[in-house]
């Protein structure tokens, strides 16, 4: 098994099951959950009603319980339900946090009193991010909770994410052996040769409803002279109040993928890239081109 497929979540239903050993990946990643904690911290206040969606081994609900009046802790994995609730009973503060299996796109509000209303969510999170948004259901996960749990003028965490692209030369041939393939770029991967400048695509705004389209159709120019065979893709996300992430080596490192066909550049040459691919779908179904406008312009 591959590290691609150790972080890559099963599908047997509506939502993906990651491996534990992922999830103790997850966990023992300082730059993904310092990020989340310092994202909490600035977010919650002492009398928030606060849920996470997708709560995993619980860490991030008992840490928001300490500075909340309460937490509801949504988790689909049965497996992850058991580990979640026996870190749930062992911390100071299960008392404030009500976990519920189910899943983060049909979970409904906790049943109120008779002749109440629903009381929605001053704080939702929900950290099912990939790369670009395209493997995990961050937006359509994030779409419902702003639709139907999160109070009017609530805060959604994260609050967007800002797809990047630049455009290299990767080695997937090596002699006669070629593969090409959709890559993250963990520590100890071999890194592409970035052949342009850094293009924004696509902004995913959380304050309000995000197109499950996350196609990108950009212009950018080669700052060097070869050969281009893949984009670069990454994500900046606004985690919380002025708390950023970028990715780490267990969540949402630069991804590499292939062109359907190779381009040759000169330095100076403006290009345009396009990109077809849905929120929530195989990162190896979509397509992504590149065109050289300046070569085409010159056979005219």
């Amino acid at each position: 098994m591959s590290r691609i497929d150790h972080h890559r979540p099963q599908f047997p239903d509506a939502s993906g099951f990651f491996k534990k050993s992922y999830h103790l990946e997850m966990v023992t990643d300082p730059i993904r959950t310092e990020a989340v904690f310092r994202a909490l911290r600035r977010a919650l206040r002492p009398a928030d009603l606060f849920c996470e969606l997708g709560c995993g081994t619980g860490i991030f609900s008992i840490y928001a319980a300490e500075r909340c009046k309460k937490v509801h802790a949504v988790e689909m994995d049965p497996k992850m339900v058991e580990i979640a609730a026996e870190n749930i009973r062992k911390s100071r503060f299960a008392d404030r946090i009500h976990l519920i299996q189910g899943d983060a796109l049909e979970f409904e509000l906790p049943t109120p009193q008779r002749g109440e209303v629903p009381e929605r969510f001053d704080v939702v999170f929900c950290e099912m991010m990939s790369i670009w948004g395209i493997e995990e259901p961050q937006v359509p996960v994030a779409n419902r909770a702003r639709r139907d749990l999160l109070k009017s003028g609530g805060l959604f965490l994260p609050h967007r994410i800002v797809n990047l692209m630049e455009l290299g030369y990767h080695p997937f041939r090596v002699g006669d052996i070629e593969m090409k393939a959709a890559i993250p770029l963990f520590t100890g991967v071999a890194r592409p040769a970035v052949m342009t400048e850094r293009r924004v695509c696509r902004v995913l705004d959380f304050s309000d409803v995000v197109s499950p389209d996350l196609g990108a159709d950009v212009e950018l120019q080669a700052i060097a002279s070869g050969q281009i065979n893949c984009a670069v893709l990454s994500s900046v996300v606004q985690l919380g109040p002025e708390v950023v992430f970028s990715g780490s080596d267990s969540l949402m490192p630069q991804t590499v993928v292939p062109l359907s066909e190779e381009i040759s550049v000169k330095a100076g040459d403006r290009l345009r890239f396009r990109a077809s691919v849905r929120a929530r779908s195989d990162m190896g179904e979509a397509t992504f081109l590149a065109e050289n406008i300046e070569a085409s312009a010159r056979q005219v």
